[in-house]
């Protein structure tokens, strides 16, 4: 014969099932602003990439390259152009002109910068700003 419960005890009741562990939320929170971060940066590039700096740079614009002194000749990949405003310390080039392709030539004075690929091919004529 089996012993009955204590008084006030259910004689059917399992006992209770592990917690599981629950993870930091500290770590789940730092994965999360990493993730937007790095989205951030790839969405950025992206975007200067295809539609922002020399891309969208007319006759007039001048320019600063952001990551290259760009004095010699000067192709896709090597300055990160971005347009600024002419009378600032900043503007390293001014563009003369803008034509489609990047078979178009500049005068002896001027560098060439051309960009090609997915139907956004182009050459601009660069001064450079005193």
């Amino acid at each position: 014969m089996t012993t009955p419960p204590p008084p006030g005890q259910n004689p059917y009741r399992q006992p209770a099932a592990p917690v599981p562990a629950r993870r930091s939320s500290v770590k789940r929170v730092l994965r999360g602003v990493v993730t937007v971060v790095v989205a951030g940066v790839v969405v950025y590039g992206g975007y200067t990439t295809w539609f922002g700096g020399a891309s969208t740079a007319d006759a007039g614009d001048c320019l600063h390259a952001g990551n290259a002194s760009a004095t010699a000749v000067i192709s896709v990949g090597d300055p990160e152009f971005e347009i600024v405003d002419c009378g600032t310390p900043e503007a390293q080039f001014k563009v003369v002109s803008r034509a489609s392709g990047t078979d178009g030539n500049c005068d002896s004075e001027y560098q060439r910068y051309t960009q090609g690929g997915a139907g956004r091919d182009f050459t601009l004529c660069l001064e450079p700003v005193k």
